[in-house]
């Protein structure tokens, strides 16, 4: 049985050929970057994004010594990157090197927004990972350092903890800090809870590492339970003492549950199934308490797997819109009739979910991310809309931070909330027909607004507003501006509010559970409207007085419809509450409620940035990848935090030739082409069997490499698109070769010129959950290599591959056609092959070489089955082939050789040790009928993390 640290190293070869990225992700060299050192950060940002600067570093200076008192350890000074050209929320703590990147983007999602700022709630999350990386660094993790760099303490506190204690303690700080972090918000656990009444709850393995059989959430939720029920059974250090003791002794077989078995009592799982029993109880006693709504699920296509259906509502011909994704599905707008009959009207792109989906009769309006085509920590929102009736799709905006567009009825009118990279929200007013700008809401305090509707007139938006102590629904005159507050809380997590006539309706976790509302704006008296086991969401009046909403199920989010009765629902003063507040204790014992709001606004002293000095940041270091055809490679690796220059300097031992390489190599991506060069010398040795005796030649050959490439990014659909050019030379000295040579192909003492051109392409369909394969797409590579420039060495290769991908016969099934065509002059050297050869077949040379291959792929098995905590397999998938190669080489009377085999592939999906990463791995059988001959393979396909 492998150890876990036998699993480390493993998952370092992974790793290490990461390093080798092929683009970097960072921003133009237009943007000027600037710092603040304070005591324990170095903030660095783009110069613009001051102010939010000046607060990120006090809100972290803040919670410094709050946030790491639990788990005892106080962390080293940590650069922070704030990211404002990227339309996403989110954030990280990562290496290679240490750095945290905070994405300043604000949710315009309530369920993941809650009553704080953005900025607040990430940056107690992203600290407390600091946190973590510094009680990681114990006596047995330095010397991992000194031989490794970052990776050899990252790997061992990987292999000494779960990755849901990362992310559940993390989301457990930002809940005890802040007025609602995620722990507080009904909807975060609701896919937990679902499964836990509906399904009876799943076993640690499946719960943690994910299923293809059932929606699980993902861990944050799993660590968030799992680090609070410990923390409420035992003491909030109870953390502390048990990866204090696992990451000291990360090289001991499942050192984490052994450690959670001495300072809490019992080990892992027992401890899982526990906490689940407590769980379990606590939501049945809340439904108990409650009364669910009868509703009417409106009619659509037969669930075959977990699928959700969003946001419905009615349109011109009274069937419903929705947005419907799943495992199986992409997200797509779709249409249903009264019998459930579907009509897929338009597949989204890289769809920005505000929990909302605004339309009209007519048309339907939404925002997707495309990315800039260099640059990729720049990414926009722009807006679309659809003609339901034409199908026809339009793109209003371009290069736009857009979020949450809304069309007016009357379908003149857009509003969305524009963002801009200095982190100023202003309510943009849009004409509906061409996307141009016809106001602007004044916005003096920067309040951050949501999710913004039109009232049924056409006069007024109904939106949120995140105000200093809680959120408000407000009420904005289109004309004047002005605005009212209709109705505010200080505790409720308000979403999703629409306007119809005298009745506001909204979305709250009132009761303890996510439920729609109704206020009367005019006599101010609020109802609950619904009354849901796990919650109801994104209320919409139809014109008939139906009101349609979603409600969540353990098998995905289900399209729910009620009349309008106010005599049927209930005065909210007498809406019991059932929250069962499970953080409290755990909250308690932090001692630190509402500290991070308690930040001062002192003025720290801002400097230039200046990255060509910090160009070169060495990382990781020392033996970077286990011994791969008989080598073995030791070496310094570098790379700037900003993300613009990669360095690495290598020894190579070839245990075939007894020889050393030494190479060193560079990546400057700072500019719109990437420049890649690198310098390599060595000893080379070759064996020669003659007919009586083994002549060794051996020489000294030195290359430098200097190219050029250009990536491109065109994802701005349903489709991944994206085209690469480059250019290289590849100049290699032989020296020291002093055996005379009789046959010119043998290696002589020269030089070789090469030039080497590359152009590829690709367009793939976005994959859902459960899909193989794109179901449609096109790549195509084209390379062409030549010595232009004389010296001693002529050759010359042209080579084209493309592939095609097509739906099989069922869902999940795959079609993928493969055609190569390489022509060679090798009558001096050989380039290396740049097109696949036929699977079975050592490969051999030719002047012509045509591959052509048909694979046909298909899910076998989906299953949550292990073995113990060893082996964890989640699928089975078969890939049948038939390749068929032809070679032909410019000699007379020499025949074309004809290479034919067909066989199949069974791949396996399985974790191992507990671990989340997912490998693909299999077998491949080959016939090969021109020679009858069988071969059997191991084939690797990756590691999904």
């Amino acid at each position: 049985m492998w150890k876990q640290g036998a699993l480390s190293v493993l998952v370092l070869v992974f790793l290490a050929f990461g390093l080798r990225a092929q683009e970097l992700p960072n921003l133009p060299p237009s943007i000027k970057w600037q710092q603040i050192n304070s005591e324990h950060f170095r903030i660095i940002f783009p110069k613009g994004l001051e102010e939010e600067a000046q607060r990120t570093t006090n809100i972290l200076e803040n919670v410094y010594e709050p946030a790491s008192h639990s788990l005892g350890a106080r962390p080293r000074k940590f650069p922070v990157v704030l990211q404002n050209q990227y339309a996403v929320s989110n954030g990280m703590v990562t290496i290679a090197p240490y750095r945290s990147e905070f994405y300043t983007f604000e949710p315009q999602s309530y369920r993941q927004q809650g009553n704080d700022r953005w900025i607040e709630r990430l940056a107690v999350h992203e600290y407390r990972h600091m946190v973590q990386f510094e009680k990681a660094i114990t006596p047995f993790n330095k010397v991992l350092y000194a031989l490794m760099g970052e990776y050899g303490p990252f790997l061992a506190s990987a292999a000494a903890a779960p990755q849901w204690f990362f992310e559940g303690d993390a989301v457990g700080v930002e809940t005890a800090f802040g007025r609602s972090g995620r722990g507080r918000i009904p909807s975060f656990m609701m896919a937990f809870k679902a499964n836990l009444i509906e399904k009876d709850g799943f076993n640690y393995y499946k719960q943690f590492l994910k299923s293809y059989r059932d929606q699980v959430p993902n861990h944050y939720v799993t660590g968030y339970l799992m680090t609070t029920y410990l923390k409420n059974k035992t003491g909030a250090d109870v953390w502390d003492r048990i990866v204090g003791r696992s990451f000291a002794q990360p090289y001991i077989p499942f050192t984490f549950s052994n450690s959670m078995k001495k300072e809490s009592g019992k080990h892992l799982v027992p401890t899982y199934n526990e906490m689940l029993a407590e769980q379990k109880q606590l939501y049945t006693n809340q439904l108990n308490q409650i009364t669910p709504t009868a509703f009417d699920t409106l009619e659509h296509k037969e669930k075959k797997n977990f699928t959700n259906y969003y946001y419905p509502r009615r349109v011109y011909d009274g069937r419903v819109l929705a947005i419907k994704m799943g495992f199986s599905d992409i997200a797509s707008l779709v249409l249903i009739d009264e019998q459930g009959k579907e009509e897929s009207i338009f597949k989204l792109g890289n769809w920005q979910n505000p929990e909302s989906l605004s339309s009209n009769d007519s048309t339907v309006v939404w925002a997707e991310l495309e990315l800039d085509p260099r640059w990729q920590r720049r990414t926009y929102s722009v807006i679309k809309k659809l003609n339901l009736k034409s199908k026809k799709m339009t793109r209003l905006t371009d290069q736009s931070k857009y979020a949450a567009p809304t069309i007016s009825h009357n379908n003149q009118w857009l509003v969305a909330i524009d963002q801009s990279v200095e982190g100023q929200f202003e309510i943009h007013l849009l004409d509906a027909q061409n996307g141009q700008l016809i106001k602007s809401f004044e916005n003096p305090d920067n309040s951050m607004y949501s999710v913004p509707q039109f009232d049924d007139r056409d006069e007024h938006l109904v939106l949120l507003k995140n105000e200093g102590e809680g959120k408000a629904v407000i009420l904005k005159d289109i004309k004047t501006g002005e605005e009212r507050t209709l109705y505010f809380s200080d505790k409720e997590n308000l979403g999703t509010p629409i306007l119809q006539g005298e009745w506001l309706y909204y979305a709250t976790d009132h009761n303890g559970i996510d439920n729609i509302y109704a206020e009367n704006i005019k006599s101010k008296e609020n109802y609950q409207v619904t009354s849901s086991r796990f919650g109801a969401f994104s209320p919409r009046m139809s014109k008939t007085g139906e009101l349609l909403y979603n409600e969540y199920t353990a098998d995905g989010f289900e399209m729910a419809a009620v009349q309008v009765s106010p005599d049927s629902w209930t005065k909210k003063e007498e809406v019991k509450y059932v929250g069962f507040d499970f953080q409290e204790p755990m909250v308690e014992q932090e001692g630190h409620e509402g500290v991070l709001y308690n930040y001062s606004d002192s003025a720290y002293q801002i400097t230039k940035y200046k990255k060509l000095l910090r160009s070169v940041r060495p990382h990781t270091w020392g033996l970077s990848t286990l011994p791969i055809n008989n080598t073995y490679t030791i070496g310094m690796f570098s790379k700037d935090v900003l993300q613009t220059s990669t360095l690495s300097a290598n020894a190579t031992y070839n245990n075939d030739e007894n020889v050393w390489r030494f190479v060193v190599a560079g990546s400057y991506q700072a500019w719109y082409p990437i420049l890649d060069a690198s310098f390599g010398y060595g000893a080379r040795t070759v064996d020669v069997v003659g007919q009586n005796s083994i002549r060794t030649y051996s020489w000294d050959e030195s290359e430098i490499k200097v190219g050029l490439r250009l990536p491109l990014f065109f994802t701005n659909s349903k489709y991944y698109r994206k085209v690469e050019l480059g250019v290289s030379t590849d100049y290699i000295a032989v020296q020291n070769y002093d055996v005379p040579v009789m046959d010119p192909r043998f290696v002589r003492n020269g030089e070789l010129i090469g030039m080497i051109y590359k152009a590829s392409f690709q367009r793939l369909l976005s994959r859902s959950y459960l899909d193989l394969n794109s179901q449609w797409g096109q790549t195509l590579v084209l390379n062409y290599k030549q010595t232009p420039f004389g010296g001693d060495y002529q050759s010359e290769q042209f080579s084209v591959q493309t592939n095609l991908y097509f739906p099989g016969l069922f869902r999940h099934h795959s079609v993928r056609l493969l055609g190569g065509y390489q022509q060679d002059d090798n009558s001096e050297y050989q380039f290396a092959s740049s097109i696949s050869f036929t699977r079975g077949y050592s490969y051999r040379s030719y002047d012509h070489f045509v591959n052509l291959s048909f694979n046909y792929k298909m899910p076998l098995a989906y299953m949550d089955w292990h073995l113990g905590p060893v082996f964890n397999l989640r699928r089975v998938y078969i890939n049948g082939f038939y390749d068929y190669g032809i070679g032909r080489n410019d000699t007379p009377m020499e025949s074309d050789h004809d290479l034919k085999s067909y066989g199949a592939e069974v791949s396996f999906n399985f974790n191992l040790f507990r671990l989340l990463p997912l490998i693909d791995m299999g077998v491949r059988y080959s016939y090969l009928p021109t020679i009858d001959d069988r071969v059997f393979e191991i084939i690797f396909g990756g590691v999904t993390f």
